[in-house]
């Protein structure tokens, strides 16, 4: 299975944007970054003109994600994204889920950040 190009890109910006300790248990992104090295070693089995259109491909992709993350509500929903494509942990005991008695569906009482509007 080969990765799409704005999801390995996406996944380039977050493995880069993620906060680096000194140990690497402690790296935040472990997981991405074992994707990654996995699409590495899969580009390193095409030929060269694969190679060539994969890198050309990638790079617009690369382009496109970092222009989307300079927008902080952008850049948030595709963290969730790449945190989304996580295993799940494995479930060590029941699980208390606590639910908002107002909330009309979910996301109902999430805080929205409203930009002013520019009229002219």
């Amino acid at each position: 299975m080969e990765m799409d190009p704005v999801r390995q890109a996406n996944l380039v910006a977050y493995v880069a944007s993620a906060p680096k300790t000194g140990r690497a248990s402690g790296f935040s992104a472990l997981y991405e970054k074992k994707q990654l090295i996995e699409a590495r070693r899969k580009r390193q089995t095409m030929n060269f003109m694969e190679r060539m259109e994969v890198d050309a491909e990638q790079k617009q992709a690369l382009a496109q994600v970092t222009l989307m993350r300079q927008n902080e509500d952008h850049r948030k929903a595709l963290d969730r994204l790449v945190e989304k494509m996580r295993p799940e942990p494995l479930a060590r005991g029941p699980k208390i889920v606590k639910h908002n008695v107002k909330a009309l569906h979910q996301g109902h009482d999430r805080q929205l950040n409203w930009a002013p509007l520019e009229c002219y």
